[in-house]
Parts: C-alpha cells; structure tokens; sequence
C-alpha cells in the first residue's frame, strides 16, 4: 500500500481512503481489526500523529470503533439511513419524523422565563430584558437521540404555554393560538459540542455535531423565536437545491 507524499490531498486521508476502500470491498470486515497506529506508520512511512489522525476520521464516521485495551475494530454499518434535510424548507421535527414515518418523543430538559440578553434581544429585535421563554428540548426518533435544541421564544405572544405543551409540537401549539411561521433564516456550522450536549446526543468526545443557529419569523413579518438547534451528524445531512444561472 502507498501514498502519495507529493499530493494535495493529506497524508492521513490518503490513509483514511485506503482502509475505507478495503472496508468497502468486504477485504476487512465488521469484527476485524485494522491494522494498530504503529503498524499504519510502518506501512506508511507516516508519523503516529498522522496515523490517529486517520484512525480518529475513520472513528468520526462510523467505520470502526476503538476498544480500551483491545484495539480498533470494524463495525457493522448503522441500519438507521441518514434523513436529509432540506435547507431550502423550514421542517420541524414533528414534520421530519412524519415524512420518514418515525415516532417522535420530545423531552423538556429546561423551560423557563428569563430577561433576554442583549444579543438574543438584538436579534428579536426587543430591548435588552424583554421577558422570554427559554427552553431547551432532546428530540428522539425511535429510541435514538437525535436533536438538541435550545430556543428563546417571545412571551408576549403566548402567555399560557406550559412546559408540558412543549412535550408535543411547538409549531401546532403556536399553529392553535393564531399564529402562522413563515420560515427562518439559518447559519448551519459543524463543530465539536459542549459536554452536555455530546452526553444528550450520546456522542463520542470527538465526534462533531451539525448547529443551526435559526431567527423564525411570522407571516407578518416579526420575528419571534431565536433557536440553536444541534443535530446528530450520524443520524442527519442536509442538502440544499441549487440552481445554475442562466
């Protein structure tokens, strides 16, 4: 097996394709060992930083697993396919598990009223302490974890809801006030969760997770709700339409 030293492409992903190929092709299969750090640098000619750095990008996808004490081992594919989201389309979770007919189960870690600090005020457009519910929810398809949200939702607009409403949809209880989002506009970044939110999701310490920081309008236009939405990469994609201009 070689690498190219001279590519663009770095040493530890010309590694990581290689054992992926080999994954692939059924050469080493779920229960199988790859080869140890120090093996891959004898093969390579590569450092030990350069080898785990191959390993650890084959760990962040899934294809294998470290075992304390045992080494690193192939695993089965997951059976739960990717959902992929639209990023052209706002979908709630309720719409998500719906189209992909899976039960939801939504669990309110936190709800509570707070004063909005300056940067979630500025974005709602409100002065500084303008009261807002605060509300941080673990959303599960099935039995897996696959959404950790935190929103700061406007109270004037809904001064009974309670915390057992947001164990249902958010979206038809604002649906049944009288109300009717629009959409949002979101910022979608991948990066390395806080340790509450790996724990929630049920993440390794190094696997990064997809966060939609999102600002939700109405129909009329006035902006109601601030969100930062964390998605279990193993579990979502998002894909966007885009069109070529003529």
């Amino acid at each position: 097996m070689k690498i190219d030293k001279n590519s663009f492409t770095p040493l530890y992903l010309q590694i990581e394709q290689q054992l992926t190929e080999k994954i692939s092709a059924g050469d080493i299969r779920p229960g199988d060992p790859i080869p140890t750090e120090a093996a891959l640098c004898e093969i390579y000619g590569v450092s030990r930083m350069t080898a785990r750095k191959a390993v650890d990008y084959l760990v962040r996808q899934g294809r294998v697993a470290r075992f304390r004490g045992r080494g690193t081992f192939v695993v089965e594919p997951p059976k739960q396919q990717k959902i992929i989201l639209p990023l052209d389309r706002h979908l709630t979770a309720s719409e998500v598990a719906q189209e992909n007919n899976q039960r939801i189960e939504n669990q309110v870690l936190d709800f509570r009223r707070i004063p909005a600090s300056e940067s979630i005020a500025t974005e709602l457009n409100v002065a500084a302490g303008t009261e807002v519910y605060f509300m941080i929810r673990l959303r599960l398809l099935g039995d897996e974890p696959f959404v950790y949200e935190q929103c700061w939702m406007l109270c004037d607009r809904f001064p009974d809801i309670t915390r057992a409403a947001m164990t249902s949809s958010k979206y038809a209880y604002i649906r049944s006030k009288g109300f009717q989002p629009s959409g949002s506009t979101k910022l979608i970044s991948a990066e390395l969760p806080s340790n509450e939110i790996r724990l929630a999701l049920n993440l390794s310490r190094d696997q990064p997770v997809l966060h939609s920081h999102a600002i939700v309008t109405f129909t009329d236009g006035s902006l109601f709700e601030v969100s930062d939405v964390y998605y279990n990469q193993k579990n979502y994609g998002f894909s966007v339409h885009a069109k070529v201009k003529s």
